[in-house]
C-alpha cells in the first residue's frame, strides 16, 4: 500500500490501448478495495509507519502501492533480518485493524456505483488486504448484502500481481473473467486484472497506462452514467 518501489515507475512494456466506453453487457464487476472503494491508504501508511518505528527503523519510501501485509513485512526484514516474520505480519494486521477501528469512508462515487450495480449484476471485492480486514470494512459499512463475495489475501495462494484474486472473484460470481470489468487504483492490482483477462478501469494516475479506461475517480460521468446489463 505504501508509495515507493519499482512498480511506481514509468509505463511498463505491454501497456494497453485505451477506450472511452465501458462494456454495456457484463457478467460481473470486480473491485479492488483500498483506495478504490474505501479511503484506507492513510490507515496503511500509519500502520506500516508504526510497525517500522517499533522495530527501530524508518518507513519512508518503503513498500509498494497496492501491496500486501507480506510486502510491508518483507521490506522491514531487509533491514531487520533477525525479526520474526510471523509476529510482524500479525502485528501489522493488528495495527491496521486499529487504524480502521474508528471507521472508514467510501471513496467519492463508490457507494452510488455499488448500490446501482448490485441491483443488476454480481459484484465482488478482490483485495490485497488480509481477509479479516476486508470483512471488517465490508461489515462496518453495511455492504455485505450487496457483494457476492469479499475476498482477501488468505482466500488465494498468490495475491496480486498474480491473477488469482480476480479469477477467484469471477468464479464466485459464476462468470468468465473475460466478461468481467475490474476497477483498480494501483499498478500491482491493474497488472493482476490484466493478467486475468478482464476489462480494466484504472482510477487515478498511478496505473493509468495499464487499464483499458482511466478515470480520475468514480464520479467520472462515464462511470455515473454506466448502467450495464447482465449477460444471460
Amino acid at each position: 500500500m505504501l508509495r515507493g518501489g519499482r512498480l511506481l515507475g514509468g509505463p511498463l512494456s505491454g501497456a494497453t490501448t485505451t477506450s472511452t466506453r465501458l462494456p454495456q453487457r457484463v457478467a460481473a464487476v470486480l473491485f479492488d478495495m483500498d483506495n478504490t472503494l474505501v479511503a484506507s491508504e492513510d490507515a496503511w501508511f500509519a500502520a506500516a509507519r508504526q510497525l517500522w518505528e517499533e522495530a527501530g527503523g524508518d518507513a519512508a519510501g518503503k513498500g509498494v502501492l497496492g501491496g500486501t501485509v507480506r510486502d510491508v513485512v518483507d521490506d522491514l526484514l531487509r533491514d531487520f533480518p533477525d525479526a520474526n516474520p510471523v509476529a510482524l505480519s500479525q502485528r501489522m494486521i493488528d495495527l491496521l485493524m486499529g487504524q480502521l477501528a474508528d471507521g472508514v469512508r467510501p471513496t467519492a462515487g463508490a457507494l452510488d456505483l455499488i448500490q446501482r450495480l448490485s441491483i443488476t449484476v454480481p459484484i465482488t471485492i478482490a483485495s490485497n488486504s488480509p481477509t479479516a480486514v476486508v470483512e471488517h470494512v465490508v461489515s462496518s459499512l453495511g455492504w455485505g448484502q450487496m457483494f457476492t463475495a469479499a475476498l482477501g489475501t488468505e482466500d488465494v495462494e498468490h495475491p496480486k500481481p498474480a491473477p488469482d484474486l480476480y479469477l477467484t472473484a469471477a468464479a464466485c460470481c459464476g462468470a468468465a473473467i473475460g466478461d468481467c470489468v475490474v476497477f483498480e487504483d494501483s499498478p500491482m492490482g491493474a497488472m493482476a486484472a490484466r493478467a486475468a483477462g478482464a476489462f480494466v478501469v484504472t482510477i487515478g494516475p498511478e496505473a493509468a497506462h495499464l487499464g483499458h479506461l482511466n478515470v480520475a475517480d468514480l464520479t467520472d460521468p462515464r462511470i455515473s452514467a454506466w448502467h450495464p446489463e447482465a449477460l444471460s
